[in-house]
């Protein structure tokens, strides 16, 4: 047996017809295959009789499965890693594979598979530079600065979204972006799979598209902002969304008290009170 190497494998995000030759000829000829999810691997391979050894090695589990990793390298063997769907380590586990092969002295070798964010950026006809953000965080200030930062990026943004999420990221975007409906975006969803669809137009216009339930993964391309950067500051991005909260006529009390709790990062039911004491009453309305 020969020196030890991890290769790090991708693989389709979708359609099982993407998978490359050489990708899948780098998990047959493995000694051994860590995945993020075992059974995604005879999902891809059905037609293989005898796959190689699979191991679990999911995000929960990454970090204590490097020595198995590192045991398995000193003894010679090529492990292949894979995660579910796409490359490694693009919001998926890997890294720590990686870096402890590196570490320790064992080649690593990269096998490109398909990416839902070139795919997104090759759809929407981006050229230049572009930045990978990843998901947006859900609530409070830390959503706020994401926002904000997107808001003001001068190069094309990439942005992963959960479909029942997709709505309400729009919405909020639209609330802080200057211009929404100059702003173009391109909402990529199922990308390569049989329900594929990519839509694009101005922010606002995606707002009114996407108003309803949205299933599926969605990649989200945002243009860049015109003009110099200004991304607001995340505090100054709170305070206005939560002043249109309070002013927004369509609002019902409940409904403005979740508002402002998912901005503000606070229990919905202490705003909720706090607003009746100040004669937001929802007996008045």
């Amino acid at each position: 047996m020969g020196e030890g190497r991890l290769v790090i494998v991708g693989t389709p995000i979708g359609n099982r017809g993407d998978l490359s030759p050489r990708a899948r000829r780098a998990i047959e000829e493995a000694d051994v295959v860590y995945c993020e999810d075992t059974r995604s691997l005879r999902r891809l391979l059905p037609d293989v009789e005898r796959l190689p050894p699979r191991i679990s090695c999911h995000k929960d589990n990454e970090a204590v499965r490097v020595d198995r990793l590192l045991e398995d390298l000193a003894a010679g063997r090529t492990v292949a890693y894979v995660c579910e769907a796409g490359m490694p380590g693009i919001r998926d586990p890997g890294m720590r594979l990686v870096r402890a092969a590196k570490a320790a002295g064992f080649p690593v070798d990269v096998v490109p598979g398909p990416s839902a964010v070139t795919c997104a950026l090759a759809h929407a006809g981006a050229e230049g530079p572009f930045v990978f953000l990843g998901f947006a965080p859900r609530k409070g200030t830390a959503r706020a600065a994401f926002l904000g930062d997107l808001a003001g990026r001068r190069e094309t943004a990439v942005v992963f979204e959960a479909g029942n999420r997709l709505p309400k990221l729009l919405r909020d975007l639209a609330a802080v972006v200057p211009a929404p409906d100059l702003r173009r975006v391109v909402v990529a969803r199922e990308l390569t799979k049989l329900h594929e669809e990519v839509v694009e137009g101005t922010l606002l216009e995606l707002t009114e598209v996407f108003d309803g339930e949205v299933r599926g993964e969605v990649t989200l391309v945002v243009t860049p902002a015109e003009g110099p950067r200004s991304a607001p500051e995340p505090a100054h991005t709170v305070a206005r969304a939560v002043l249109d909260a309070l002013t927004d006529p369509d609002l019902r009390p409940r409904a403005r008290a979740k508002r402002i709790a998912e901005l503000a990062g606070l229990p919905a039911d202490e705003v909720y009170r706090r607003l009746a004491a100040t004669g937001d009453d929802p007996d008045a309305s």
